[in-house]
């Protein structure tokens, strides 16, 4: 491999990443309503391809170097200064390239894409596109777009606009159908419970350029990512813990984790698609890219791994529990995006990245599967995504079945699928750090097991169940050809980081995979505070968490498939449980009585003082000219012999007023 072509799969070619996507949406967008129309989704999908290639080839060149075939690459790339007051340099266009960076760019343009693609037939009723078709892929390539310049991004400021457009692109698709009351009200709730998230972040920016900038010398970007980490060593542990906690905030926030996750279930009211780009390997996904990013300053406050760890299990707790009692497909797997986010920051907290990333890495292949199979599964039904509707479709549809089938086992952990090999190494770390948060993410895969086969039976087995009306048919070529892809990524990503230890068999107790390696130079912050499973304790983990899966797996096909009738009974005798369950702990009830109504009742009551008292007393300056005018009128009539009458009276009296003094 020639310097040349490094440079050029490094620098030259790093900013096409994010401006192939972009060029696509201004195309799609332009000449989308009048010239392309039907065919507007062409010029995304192409720039979304062309970026993937060159992640590809970022990739590969990592590739090459962590094997010895050269130097190490530098890390950062400075494009140009942007603003440059003076001597010092406070914001420029860097990009800062690793092997974080090179894998998530290969997953979010190589989901994105497959995205795309099966967006073509989805969004087409009757073969004719949708209202507001070519808006939609505008929409996309502008949040893919977004999504490269945050995961690119050599700075905070920069990391900074690409996580506020990515926040403003999610706004703009869930409401995509702004006339539905829903959509519109699940947009603003997405918008806003992000904003919350957002100020923390933006402060902990603010105190970092705070605190950093005195320790800079003269003509080096104080956010910039390698000074950043360069400085942190010479702030106080408390200063470590505000800005952690602090930029904690964003990531609870984007990733929708407790207390901040409540805009995410809403958010099934955009378009499927959405959905899976959302929750696969794009928004969702940046908190804990953050996290994994900023590594040198969550690992020097211990507080701050504490509170990542706990939120991270509460999360998957909370989120798997509420999971078994619903009923909307997409729901279900928003909320269970939410319990595997936390997964993720529960591998952040006890200091696993590495298997962190590797589960983001596995998560976007069988999460954007079963999203994906959901929507096809609303195609065929006419938009229907409701269990009690439906039922039986393994005949009608055996593609989707199969497909979905396959998402469903690796996202339950079942052995030797994707997530099995991701899950299995959080799990092992979590337990050398912790034996409560261990039993904790032992459990989740019971309730994870027991929420997906329970959606898989009763949409797929049963006796044969459709909507009135509806002819349940399989989808498309543009709609399987993904699904089969990502159903081949749902059953061998994992085999990525996956070895075979002395004993023969297939895990991860002491995790030194390909992908484990390949990481290690941007994770060594948590690398040096990694704790290590005990000796023996790997294979029992492995086989507790995978009897778990099985035990889901036959629970729900016992209730749902060969006695229906005892989830009925078993939801009668939780009583008030089942209710707190499927009411979602009544989080939203709280944050309405609690924040809503009455912040709306102050809202209501300034705009009453706004009205009645800030326009009163504006109105009452413009009256008082007013009245005087009205005075001044009167005598000012315009006729002659009233001036004279008055002249007159007035010479009177002050004839009278000489005469007495």
């Amino acid at each position: 491999m020639t310097e040349e072509f490094r440079q050029f799969g490094m620098l030259n070619g790093a900013p096409a990443i994010p401006l192939a996507p972009l060029i696509g949406a201004l195309i799609a967008g332009a000449a989308g309503p009048r010239l392309l129309r039907g065919a507007s989704h062409w010029p995304v999908i192409v720039g979304v391809a062309i970026a993937l290639l060159i992640s590809g080839i970022m990739l590969g060149v990592f590739m090459y170097a962590e094997q010895g075939g050269g130097d190490r690459l530098s890390n950062s790339y400075h494009l140009y200064p942007w603003i440059a007051p003076d001597a010092h340099l406070w914001f420029e266009v860097s990009f800062r390239m690793d092997p974080l960076t090179a894998i998530m760019l290969v997953t979010v343009c190589g989901v994105s894409l497959l995205v795309l693609i099966f967006s073509r037939d989805y969004m087409r009723a009757g073969g004719r596109p949708e209202r507001g078709y070519e808006r939609f892929f505008a929409f996309l390539g502008l949040f893919v777009f977004s999504m490269c310049v945050l995961v690119l991004a050599g700075n905070f400021l920069l990391l900074y606009l690409g996580w506020e457009a990515v926040g403003l692109c999610s706004y703009l698709l869930i409401g995509f159908y702004y006339q539905r009351p829903a959509a519109a009200a699940a947009a603003r709730k997405a918008f806003l419970v992000n904003r919350i998230g957002d100020f923390g972040f933006g402060l902990g920016i603010l105190f970092i350029y705070l605190w950093i900038s005195p320790l800079v010398e003269a003509g080096r970007n104080p956010l910039d990512y390698a000074v950043v980490f360069e400085k942190i060593g010479q702030l106080t542990t408390a200063q470590c813990t505000t800005v952690a906690l602090l930029l904690f905030c964003g990531a609870i926030g984007k990733s929708a984790q407790l207390p901040l996750h409540v805009w995410l279930p809403d958010a099934m009211e955009g378009p499927t698609p959405v959905s899976a780009l959302i929750h696969a390997a794009t928004m969702v996904t940046a908190g804990v890219y953050m996290v994994a990013r900023c590594g040198e300053i969550f690992t020097r406050s211990p507080a701050a791994m504490t509170v990542v760890a706990a939120i991270g299990a509460a999360s998957a707790l909370f989120a798997g529990l509420i999971a078994l009692t619903q009923y909307d497909m997409k729901r279900i797997l928003a909320y269970s995006t939410i319990s595997q986010l936390g997964y993720m920051f529960l591998g952040l907290g006890v200091c696993a990245a590495n298997a962190a990333v590797f589960h983001l890495f596995t998560h976007a292949f069988f999460k954007a599967l079963l999203f994906l199979g959901a929507g096809s599964v609303m195609h065929a039904l006419a938009g229907t995504v409701d269990l009690r509707q439906f039922g039986g479709l393994r005949r009608r549809m055996p593609v989707t079945y199969v497909t979905f089938l396959i998402g469903g086992l690796a996202l339950t952990g079942f052995p030797f699928v994707s997530g099995f090999f991701s899950k299995d190494e959080i799990i092992h770390m979590v337990f050398a750090a912790s034996t409560p948060l261990g039993a904790i993410a032992l459990f989740g895969e019971l309730l994870t097991a027991l929420y997906t086969f329970r959606m898989v039976f009763l949409t797929f087995h049963g006796p044969e169940r459709v909507p009135e009306g509806v002819h349940a048919h399989e989808s498309g070529v543009w709609m399987l050809v993904p699904l089969t892809i990502l159903a081949v990524g749902a059953l061998f990503a994992g085999y990525v980081d996956v070895t075979i230890d002395r004993a023969g068999f297939l895990g991860l107790v002491e995790p030194n995979g390909w992908l484990c390696r390949f990481l290690e130079p941007t994770f060594r912050p948590f690398s040096r505070l990694a704790p290590r499973p005990p000796h023996g304790l790997g294979h029992l983990l492995t086989y507790c968490s995978t009897v778990l899966v099985f035990t889901g797996i036959g629970l729900a096909y016992a209730v749902y498939v060969r006695r229906r009738d005892w989830a009925e009974r078993g939801a009668a005798m939780a009583g008030p449980c089942h209710q707190v369950l499927f009411n979602k702990f009544y989080v939203d009830e709280c944050y309405n009585a609690i924040v809503v109504r009455p912040l709306r009742r102050l809202s209501h009551a300034l705009f009453g003082a706004d009205v009645h008292v800030i326009d009163g007393l504006v109105r009452a300056v413009a009256w008082g000219p007013r009245a005087c005018g009205a005075v001044w009128r009167v005598l000012q009539t315009g006729a002659v012999q009233d001036y004279a009458v008055v002249m007159m009276g007035g010479l009177a009296l002050i004839v009278i007023v000489l005469l007495v003094i």
